[in-house]
This record gives C-alpha cells, structure tokens and sequence, in this order.
C-alpha cells in the first residue's frame, strides 16, 4: 500500500474468540494496523487477536460504548481510521477501491452500508453508518450506546465533510443464536436506560431503546420509545428516517393499524419517493382491505424497498391480486415468488389452489421450472419426511417433467411415483386413485422403451410421459386435499 493513504482499523472487544479472525480477516488487506481495545475478555479473544497481527490494549468498562471506542481511536496512528466490531464482516472490496476512496481530499468521512442479518438469517435490516473517517483529535465518538461520530465531523466542517461510499459490512450480532448467548440486548437497554438518566430529553437515546426493545420483540415498549423520541426531535436529525420506518413496523407488529394509517401517510408527505415506506403503505392498504392502492404501492417498492426481500413482496401482491378476483395475475407473482425462494412453497400451494377452485389452468411444464432439478428434490424428500404425500406428489411429477423437458430418461422418479401412489394413495381408493396407479405404470412402459431405445416416430416416448405427469398433476389439484398442514422446516 505504499504511496496511499495509512489506515487503522479500530474494534473494541468482548469474548468475541469465536467470530474475531473472520472480522479481521475480511479487511486486514486494506489496512496498515489492527488495533484490538479488550473490554474485558474471559475467553481467548485476546490471543486470537494477537494471532492476527493487532496491537490489543485494555480498557476497564463503564457501561459506555463511546468512551470505549474513543479510547481505540487514541491508539490509532494511520491516516484513516475504519472502525468494526467482531461480529462484523466488510463485504469483498480491492485495495484500489478503497484506496480511491482515501483519495478523495474533500471528504473527511464515509456512511457505510450496514445489513443486519436477523433471527433465523433470512431477514435483515439495513443503516447507513460512519465507519471511515479521516483521524483527527475532534473526530471522536458520542453516545453511551449506539455510538455516532458523524456529528463530530458535520460539527469541524460546518454542516458538511461527510460522503456516502459503496462500501458494506454484514452484521451477525442479531441472529438468533449469537443474541441468545450474549444476552445483548439486556445489557444494552441497561446501559441506556443509565444513560437515558442523566440525559432524559435526548431523542438518539429513545431511538436507540426503541431499537434494542425492537430487535428483542418487545414492540409495544419500542413504539412507546420511538414516539417519545419523535416528540423531541427537531427534524433535522439524520436518524429520521429510520426511526419513522422503524415506528411504521413497530405499529404494524402491534395491530394498530389507524395510528399506522396515520403514520405512514405523515412519513410518505416527508420522503415521498422512498421505497421502504411505500413497502409499509402497501401492507397499511392491504391490512385495510384497499387491494387495489396495496397493489400499486407493492409494485412500486419491488427490487427497491430493503425492508423485505423480493419474493416476500411478490407473494404480498399474489394475495393482494387474489383478494382482489385476479387469479391469473396472483399466480404470475406467485410463481416469481417462488422461483426467488423456492423453499417457500406457499406460493406453490396458492397457484394449486387457483387450479382446484378458480378453475385456472397452469402451464405445468413452466410451473415446473421454478427451481433447479436438485432443488426440486430436495423440497420432495422434506415433503415426504413431514408427511405431505399429496404435496410430495405434485413435486415428484413436476420432477418427471423437468427431466422430460431435457430430453432425459425419468425411469427413477417414475418408478418412485408408482410405489407412492401405491404405499400413500391420494385420498384413500376411487376411480380416481385408480387412474393415477394406472398412468404412473402406463408411465414405466414409456422409460422402459426409452432405456431399450425404442423411441421413433411411430412412438414418442418423452411427449407421452409428459402428457401423463401433466394430466396426473391436473387431477391430482382437481380431486384431492393437498393443501399441506406443515411445512416449515
């Protein structure tokens, strides 16, 4: 890195032996040093750190994040400081792109892209943060919790000196697991809570409870903090918009939907074209039964809004489209919803429904392109695990045509569909079942010509085993009780 610009890269530390290295392995190519400000470790977080090459200090906590990260900011001796925590990763980024952000002379600091993967991982939540930034005497840290340098910057240079950068750090601390055994958000309320004490008029420290009540599932006390902090600030603060998409969601977890109503309109007059909140208004209108504005709005905030991901909002819109008598349009959504996650098989189960209720027929052989051959029997060996014979069915035939359309043999899956109907018939017995135990044989006779090569034009075995699955499937939606009890998994 010679010639460029020195950085120091800045954490401070608690028993964080299992996730450090990855931290510091994701950006020590982009840095000059490692400083590592122990907080009080009882495991081997302090020699991990050394392993990896940082310079560890040690601090005596005081229930203060700030005081703790401004002390690692005085042990910095680059020209820039980049600033993680250990359950944090910066996202791929070269040596000469981030240098080029140092070169830029009339920044004085970056808002990085923070995702917070939630829960289980599926979710996430999304902040823009300074965590790049030149080091200066007056640009230090402020806040018990939750701690902030931009004001200190925006401060030196009257208002400006900050940029925004393409640069993002993935944040695991609010996963499930890692929260269970930190017990985080308990200790952090407490500190705010003993912050909120000497200074009970500061908005940031009522957003900043909201937020902690929030991601432990306490949403009515998060909403209570959030309004409190709305109520005492001034607008200009640069948290606003998160806070009131914050407060949207808290009062849509809450069920209340007129005070959400209220909020949601009031926010979209202050940001109107942000995609996040025309996400919320859509799930207002829809909560109000106004499918039609819900349909605009969800289609407005798909592939932009950061608060759901796109096949969550194509599965809103299929039932938006659904409760407004338009099957043909939920089952396009549905299945885009689908193929964006397959394992989300409930818009599997509604464009079925369409068939059996609405009278829709779908195009088998798309339907059964919705996810790759290995994915496909994947989902099949779950549903069959949880008992979902009808459901597994429909994978199992869905299956066959996906082999069928690539011109190959699906004598396997066949001769599987033929002990399914056997061992779990659909149903119980009829002149239904019958028929399906007849085509899954009549199918065994079409592979078996395949396998001997018997196949010309006086016999066309793929087209026929086609048919079969494609009028199997139709049946199956037409006559049986598919629709599955479980399917989480």
């Amino acid at each position: 890195m010679s010639g460029r610009p020195s950085v120091s890269m800045c954490l401070i530390v608690r028993n964080e032996e299992d996730c450090l290295a990855s931290c510091l392995d994701s950006a020590r190519h982009l840095v000059r040093e490692i400083i590592v400000v122990d907080t009080g470790s009882t495991d081997r977080t302090c020699e991990v750190a050394a392993a990896c090459g940082a310079t560890v200090f040690h601090f005596a906590w005081n229930d203060d994040f700030a005081a703790a990260r401004n002390y690692s900011l005085n042990q910095a001796g680059g020209e820039w400081i980049l600033v993680l925590d250990a359950d944090e990763m910066l996202a791929p980024v070269t040596a000469e792109e981030f240098a080029r952000l140092l070169s830029n002379t009339e920044t004085e600091g970056y808002f990085v892209h923070i995702q917070n993967h939630l829960g289980n991982g599926a979710g996430s939540a999304h902040d823009q943060v300074v965590r790049l930034f030149k080091n200066r005497p007056g640009y230090r840290f402020a806040g018990a919790i939750h701690e902030q340098v931009a004001g200190a910057i925006k401060r030196a240079n009257r208002g400006g000196g900050l940029a925004s950068s393409p640069l993002v750090i993935h944040h695991y601390g609010y996963l499930d697991e890692r929260v269970a055994a930190r017990q985080k958000h308990d200790r952090n309320i407490r500190v705010i809570k003993k912050a909120l004490a000497q200074k009970p008029a500061d908005p940031f420290l009522f957003y900043s409870l909201g937020i902690e009540y929030f991601n432990c599932g306490r949403h009515s006390h998060a909403v209570q903090c959030l309004e409190r902090a709305l109520a005492l600030m001034d607008g200009g603060e640069g948290y606003l918009r998160d806070l009131l998409l914050l407060l949207c969601l808290g009062l849509f977890k809450t069920g209340q939907r007129e005070k959400l109503n209220r909020t949601v309109e009031r926010a979209t007059a202050l940001l109107p074209a942000d995609a996040d909140l025309q996400l919320l208004q859509g799930l207002s209108f829809l909560s109000a039964n106004r499918y039609g504005p819900a349909i605009t709005e969800l289609r407005s905030a798909l592939h932009r809004s950061a608060l759901l991901a796109p096949h969550h909002i194509h599965s809103l819109l299929g039932d938006a489209l659904s409760l407004s008598d338009r099957p043909a349009e939920a089952a396009k959504d549905y299945f885009q919803a689908l193929r964006l996650a397959p394992r989300m098989l409930y818009p599997l189960t509604r464009i079925l429904d369409f068939t059996q209720k609405a009278g829709l027929r779908p195009d088998w052989a798309g339907l059964a392109q919705f996810a790759p051959l290995t994915e496909k029997k994947f989902l099949y060996n779950q549903l069959l695990a949880k008992g979902e014979n009808n459901l597994a069915l429909i994978l199992l035939l869905l299956i066959i045509l996906d082999t069928c359309g690539r011109g190959e043999n699906p004598a396997a899956d066949c001769r599987e569909f033929v002990r399914l109907v056997a061992e779990h018939p659909p149903g119980g017995q009829g002149r239904a079942v019958r028929y399906l135990y007849l085509a899954a044989r009549e199918m065994l006779v079409y592979t078996g010509a395949l396998a001997y090569g018997l196949a010309g034009a006086w016999l066309r075995p793929l087209p026929a085993l086609s048919s079969l699955a494609a009028s199997c499937l139709a049946l199956i939606t037409a006559e049986f009780a598919w629709p599955p009890v479980n399917l989480k998994w």
